[in-house]
């Protein structure tokens, strides 16, 4: 890969209900970037988790850099960006949870 070719990512389109519950969630907040969780907990309320596409499909309804939303995917633990079973099962043994 040459040093300024984007990464390929899967063919990923957004259904018209997530498209549409994002534009909605965008009008609650003055910064875009802000919507992002919202937007990332609608696709995998949906899909089940948030594949790399899913990422430059809500960058661009946003109107953000796809780094923005990848930063918030990956800083919060209950985004999967993997496929996970229908169950989850989460362990904690600290204060913080």
């Amino acid at each position: 890969m040459h040093e300024n070719q984007q990464p390929q990512t899967e063919a990923f389109e957004l259904s018209a209900a997530e498209r549409e519950a994002i534009e909605h969630e965008m009008h609650h907040y003055e910064d875009p970037r802000a919507a992002s969780i919202e937007a990332l907990k609608i696709v995998q309320k949906q899909r089940g988790w948030v594949p790399d596409g899913a990422i430059h499909a809500i960058a661009d309804v946003l109107g953000i850099p796809a780094s923005d939303v990848e930063g918030v995917a990956t800083f919060y633990s209950q985004i999967f960006r993997q496929p996970v079973g229908r169950h989850v099962i989460r362990y904690c043994d600290s204060v913080v949870c």
